[in-house]
């Protein structure tokens, strides 16, 4: 859709990465930012590094929106969703996508909002943010930008993000995807304090892995119990249906890649003390002490 009026709403790594290839694609997209990160990118320039090759995507840059937007993307961290909504609800915008973890809160979204104009979704890339200011980031192949199913209210927005090279995926129950996304975080990340944050050194120590495997087995099982639709099937199958060794060496392989090195492990370092925690209470409220006992002896022992 070339054309769109598009804003994104946070620029750190998600937002400079949709923001510039949005663009790219032909949006008129404003990216909004503040404080250092405002004077960083005062001059408008976006360059992005993936798979061995470099872009700079000249792009607005500003301190507040302008008048109206197609399409509006939340791109910020978990503790930061309150202040990027109270920003949201006084824009004029025809959707708003929030691509961010937010695993209690997409019916306060809906009210906040407005049912008829919320889209909920979540990022399908990952990477960290270079001295120079610069993004390297990973496509990541198992998670797809994702976004729900609202009887075709959707379109628009896929549209928009399949002509800027983006694969997405969909799903019917976004609230279920987003508690089960926020489980896998949680754990995954408190595999990665256990190697001080080096993904290499996680994927060879074989009895951190086999503990990761079950506590977010025992997670997954304790969300079902609760009702919730845990998804995507194919995560499930991984760490409900297999044997805890075969789960732990494929998780091995990809924390020894680019979904590991570049993705998860920079992230989780990078946010362990603002969003990281954010979620792991998030999780716990979902499932309090003693509904999933690996999984408490796992992340919170101790805390």
């Amino acid at each position: 859709m070339a054309g769109a009026k598009v804003l994104v709403v946070g620029a750190g790594v998600i937002g400079r990465i949709y923001a510039a290839r949005l663009a790219a694609a032909g949006s008129d997209v404003d990216l909004l930012a503040r404080g250092r990160t405002l004077s960083n990118l005062a001059a408008g320039a976006l360059t992005l590094h993936t798979n061995g090759r470099s872009t700079t995507q000249q792009i607005s840059v500003l301190q507040a929106p302008r008048a109206h937007y197609d399409t509006a993307f939340v791109t910020v961290r978990r503790d930061q969703i309150d202040a990027a909504l109270d920003l949201v609800t006084r824009v004029h915008c025809d959707h708003v996508v929030p691509l961010c973890n937010n695993p209690l809160g997409v019916d306060t979204l809906r009210e906040r909002i407005g049912a008829e104009r919320l889209i909920a979704g979540f990022p399908g890339v990952g990477g960290y943010l270079n001295s120079d200011e610069s993004v390297t980031y990973l496509q990541i192949r198992q998670q797809p930008t994702t976004l729900e199913r609202r009887g075709g209210a959707e379109r628009a927005t896929a549209e928009l993000l399949t002509g800027a090279g983006f694969t997405v995926a969909w799903t019917d129950h976004m609230a279920d995807w987003l508690a089960t996304h926020a489980l896998f975080v949680t754990t995954v990340c408190a595999a990665l304090d256990r190697a001080n944050y080096d993904a290499p050194t996680l994927a060879h120590d074989r009895a951190v892995m086999h503990d990761f495997v079950r506590a977010t087995r025992s997670g997954i099982r304790a969300l079902r119990r609760r009702g919730i639709a845990v998804a995507p099937a194919a995560l499930v199958f991984l760490f409900t249906r297999t044997p805890t060794e075969f789960a732990a060496r494929y998780w091995s392989r990809l924390l020894r890649g680019p979904l590991g090195t570049v993705a998860l492990a920079p992230h989780a370092r990078a946010t362990r003390d603002t969003e990281i925690a954010a979620l792991r209470t998030d999780v716990r409220f979902l499932l309090p002490s003693g509904a999933a006992p690996d999984l408490d002896t796992f992340v919170y022992a101790g805390r």
